[in-house]
């Protein structure tokens, strides 16, 4: 994710997103368990509250408050940004953005673009509640015409409402919880795909759709790609896994690095562009370039242009910055409650 919003050449830029946001959907689908009464599904939707939900206000409306300081300081500004440029934000405005981020998860800032993951999966988990309490009985293959429908529901959605941005909202739910549905489907036939063999056909298939999708794609595909789209998703999820089984039982120290990441993947999502605003002033100084471009969004657009290793400088960042930050922020923590214990 980081890699692909850090301005990397085109090639990797098509590559990451052939699969990168399926597979979250995919990974949260592994731990996921079937809910058969009420109490499961009410226990299971407060964890997805407490999970999802909060976190997503928590830092929407930290953003929110810290709008103006950043446009005081020229995070943001009104040249450049996500689209086309930003400005102070009136109390009326202010409260407007909270209202969207308590009752529509929507509204937040442009440093959080991220966050719209955090909606989708939200949504997906609200529809698994949902088709839990229609379907509580287990019969064969309940799952996999789940799945189905899903797929099938988001292409009818994008090829009859592809405009309107609530169905837009429902659609990506509903891939998203394909994608989730199939995490928890697959993983049990890991014996059949954890193989040189079957590697070597997932290796087959996304090449085969690198170049199918000439001008890359993405969730919001329209609904002639849902399908093979799909497809790519499903390969690259089962290859990225594939390869965290051989670096798990290969390398500890690589390990323990990804596995410290993978514990913190929130904050990266929060802060990542952020950190990067960081590289952007970086860029400025060492090329000479008007500071106002520090508000460009992802990351100044000729860095290219710049140096080619500016997108791994910005990668890197995005990940770093945002665990430093982190860890900063718990040390400040247990140290105040040192004090007042």
């Amino acid at each position: 994710m980081v890699i692909g919003h850090s301005g990397c050449p085109q090639a990797i830029f098509r590559f990451v997103y052939l699969f990168h946001m399926p597979l979250f959907f995919f990974c949260s689908g592994i731990f996921y368990k079937e809910m058969s009464s009420k109490v499961s599904i009410g226990t299971y939707l407060k964890k997805r509250i407490i999970g999802l939900y909060v976190p997503f206000v928590k830092w929407s409306v930290s953003f929110l408050i810290l709008h103006n300081l950043f446009m005081e300081v020229g995070v943001y500004n009104a040249n450049y940004g996500f689209e086309g440029g930003s400005a102070f934000y009136t109390l009326s405005e202010i409260i407007q953005r909270l209202c969207k981020i308590l009752f529509s998860m929507n509204g937040y800032e442009e440093l959080l673009g991220g966050f719209w993951f955090i909606r989708s999966l939200f949504v997906s988990c609200l529809l698994i509640v949902i088709v839990s309490l229609i379907v509580r009985h287990s019969f064969k293959y309940k799952y996999w015409i789940i799945c189905l429908f899903f797929l099938f529901f988001t292409i009818l959605i994008r090829r009859i409402s592809p405009d309107i941005e609530f169905w837009r909202e429902i659609s990506m739910g509903c891939l998203g919880t394909l994608f989730y549905i199939l995490g928890y489907l697959l993983m049990p036939y890991s014996k059949f795909w954890l193989n040189r063999c079957s590697v070597l056909l997932l290796c087959f298939s996304l090449i085969f759709f690198f170049y199918y999708f000439k001008n890359g794609i993405s969730m919001g595909c329209g609904y002639n790609k849902v399908i093979p789209f799909s497809l790519s998703a499903i390969s690259g999820s089962l290859l990225t896994i594939y390869m965290s089984k051989q670096i798990e039982d290969i390398n500890s120290q690589i390990k323990c690095v990804l596995y410290y990441i993978g514990n913190h993947t929130l904050v990266i999502l929060a802060l990542h562009f952020l950190s990067f605003r960081f590289v952007s002033y970086i860029i400025t100084i060492v090329y000479g370039v008007d500071i106002i471009h520090v508000a460009e969004h992802p990351v100044i657009k000729n860095v290219g242009a710049l140096h080619s290793y500016w997108w791994v400088i910005y990668s890197v960042s995005g990940i770093t910055i945002p665990l430093l930050l982190n860890r900063l922020w718990q040390v400040c923590i247990n140290l105040i409650r040192k004090k007042y214990e």
